[in-house]
């Protein structure tokens, strides 16, 4: 009976899917979407409740965006 080097076997499930992401547009993407808290929890009291729950909709979409197309391969 053959028996498969554990090392290789590892190695080979790797490669076919890298464990690593695009770590400078997930900070990028991350980093806009704090901006965009941080300007939403200035200016929160002088705009509209509709206009603020859209806008934190949004950032929570560019939130989840990071994380499917440049976050960490699981």
């Amino acid at each position: 009976m053959a028996t498969t080097h554990p090392q290789r076997s590892v190695t080979r499930l790797r490669r076919a899917k890298p464990a690593v992401g695009r770590p400078v547009l997930f900070s990028l993407l991350l980093a806009a979407a704090a901006l965009g808290m941080l300007l939403l929890l200035v200016t929160g009291p002088s705009i509209g409740l509709p206009f603020a729950v859209g806008s934190a909709a949004a950032l929570i979409v560019l939130v989840a965006l990071a994380w499917i197309v440049a976050g960490p391969r699981l």
